[in-house]
């Protein structure tokens, strides 16, 4: 028994002084069992970016993109208290890119009437860089405008599969002036504002628009041959009730002008877009210089 503890003891020391000349290394392998591991994480393919329209005209909120796919309508109200003077220039309804704050690679542009029909119509990819005025022409250059209808823009943008919609609100558009390619100045009223209803009788209202034609034809230059240009467009132009209006304009402006009813030359027309009132201004001349 003690010659056993004798050896073991011996071979301690041996081990403590082998430790003290060198280093000794140990090494264990550690095998760590955890729960089974779970299955994959299931994640969805990439969907399109939908377009977010941030702003428009700069404090109206749109929609936020949750409720399903399809477009995003918002209606704004257009530039409306102009256009109830009698006869304002164009731009008849415009739209600004400054107010759509909005992602998207192609758009369109139409103008559509109370009847749903499309007055015009344009097209384009990547931002919008400049207005969009609409001045009453066609997809051809010519004039579509109809004195006494409503109008209104839609503005479409896409991005990805996904649309949203700028729609304004419709606006009537009574009268309206317009330069023509022979750089004469037309001054076109709906029929309804100057006649009540199959009469030649004038309408409550209407020497808001009479005046008007009279000074701006008072204000341009004379035609060579001194007379006054209108246009009456009406349904049937040969009728009585065409012949009756135009007799009535040509007296009212004669007394005005100061001149006989002759010279003021009042032709019924066949109607082209609506029953309408033109008065047609001459071109200026120039300033003209003279001696007194």
């Amino acid at each position: 028994m003690t010659s056993a503890l004798a050896l073991l003891l011996a071979s301690a020391l041996l081990a403590h002084a082998a430790d003290a000349k060198g280093k000794s290394e140990m090494s264990q392998n550690i095998t760590v069992v955890g729960r089974a591991a779970a299955p994959a994480l299931a994640v969805p393919p990439p969907s399109p970016s939908k377009p977010v329209v941030d702003e428009v005209l700069r404090s109206l909120a749109l929609g936020r993109g949750e409720g399903p796919a399809g477009p995003e309508v918002v209606h704004v109200s257009p530039e409306s208290f102009r256009l109830e003077r009698p006869f304002p220039d164009a731009p008849f309804l415009a739209l600004s890119p400054e107010n759509i704050h909005a992602l998207y690679d192609s758009w369109t542009f139409e103008v559509l009437s109370d009847d749903g029909e499309i007055a015009t119509r344009s097209e384009g990819v990547s931002i919008l860089r400049e207005s969009i005025d609409w001045d009453g022409s066609g997809l051809d250059g010519r004039l579509v405008l109809i004195a006494g209808r409503r109008y209104r823009y839609r503005f479409t943008g896409r991005r990805g599969g996904r649309e949203f919609v700028v729609e304004s609100d419709p606006v009537l558009i009574k009268s309206f002036t317009r330069r023509e390619y022979a750089g004469e100045t037309r001054l076109e009223a709906a029929i309804e504002e100057i006649f009540t209803d199959k009469t030649a009788s004038y309408a409550t209202g209407a020497e808001r628009y009479l005046d008007a034609m009279a000074d701006a034809l008072r204000a341009g230059d004379a035609r060579a041959d001194g007379t006054y240009r209108f246009e009456l467009y009406t349904k049937d132009p040969r009728g009585k009730l065409a012949a009756a209006r135009a007799k009535a304009l040509a007296k009212l402006f004669g007394k005005g002008f100061l001149v006989e009813p002759a010279r003021v030359k009042v032709q019924p027309m066949p109607v082209e877009r609506g029953e309408a009132l033109a008065a047609f201004v001459p071109p200026a001349k120039g300033p003209r210089i003279g001696n007194e």
